[in-house]
């Protein structure tokens, strides 16, 4: 590795839930993956990023595939400089920051990564600025992704899941959720009845069955055992003083147990 090469690893805190021993562990171990990661887009070792990969998106993208969209971001240029950074652990899902100088540049390109921690260590789930929409994966089974999303979105309306929120959110009896035609969508057996509206109905004024707040899912994605269901929460009162509440979100993952999915962890909120 060149002199000029700078890898510096970073590391941040993880769940507050999670023990001092573990989390300074999981963060050690993630580090280096993270720098492995760095390294390796240093010396253009396409193969050797591909095998980071959660086997999932392997089963759903080619190397070949990875490989040409590596090219297209790093168009030949050759990498002086390089760091990583360890920013945020929350639950079973990692983020990292890699920036890279190429040769004759000042600036940094910045690569932000997304790894997950299934018990079997961290594996690589996603890369921003490498990767386009077209390597989505882990929405092929419809019917796993609507008992995952029923689950993540049964997670948010419990008792639990309303105090993530400090807006004080109560359960209504009637669930409003957004259809946006995304993967996961679909009839679900809740508690209360849930009602589907449109981004058009609502603009149209339709009168909707009353509640404090609009869910829609934001992203379900199926890695193996573990599933990633995120939902938004969009109020519909304003505060004390007349304001516009500003809209929710949170990360739910589960765990497969036979066909059905139990709540693990939660990840990011915000």
């Amino acid at each position: 590795m060149a002199a000029a090469l700078l890898l510096v690893a970073m590391l941040t805190t993880a769940a507050p839930a999670v023990s001092p021993a573990a989390r300074l562990k999981s963060n050690y171990e993630l580090a280096l993956h993270s720098q492995s990661f760095t390294e390796a887009v240093v010396a253009n070792q396409s193969r050797e990023i591909y095998r980071m990969f959660t086997p999932g998106f392997a089963a759903e993208h080619s190397f070949a595939r990875f490989d040409s969209a590596l090219a297209r971001w790093s168009r030949g240029r050759r990498i002086v400089r390089a760091s990583h950074k360890v920013v945020d652990i929350k639950g079973p899902s990692g983020y990292v920051s890699s920036w890279f100088v190429f040769a004759g540049e000042r600036n940094h390109n910045y690569v932000y990564q997304n790894w997950l921690n299934s018990g079997r260590g961290w594996q690589l789930v996603w890369l921003s600025r490498i990767l386009d929409t077209s390597f989505a994966f882990g929405q092929v089974d419809s019917l796993a992704l609507v008992k995952a999303s029923e689950a993540g979105v049964r997670y948010v309306l419990s008792r639990s899941g309303l105090a993530l929120f400090k807006s004080g959110f109560e359960r209504p009896d009637t669930v409003v959720m957004l259809r946006l035609g995304r993967p996961g969508e679909g009839e679900y057996r809740l508690e209360s009845p849930v009602y589907w509206t449109t981004p058009e109905e609502i603009r149209a004024g339709i009168r909707l069955p009353r509640t404090e707040f609009l869910l829609h899912l934001a992203l379900v994605r199926l890695i193996g055992d573990i599933a990633l269901v995120v939902v938004d929460v969009t109020p519909t009162t304003r505060d004390l003083l007349g304001r516009k509440r500003r809209p929710r979100g949170v990360e739910v993952y589960l765990k497969r147990a036979g066909t059905e999915w139990e709540f693990l962890e939660v990840g990011k909120k915000w």
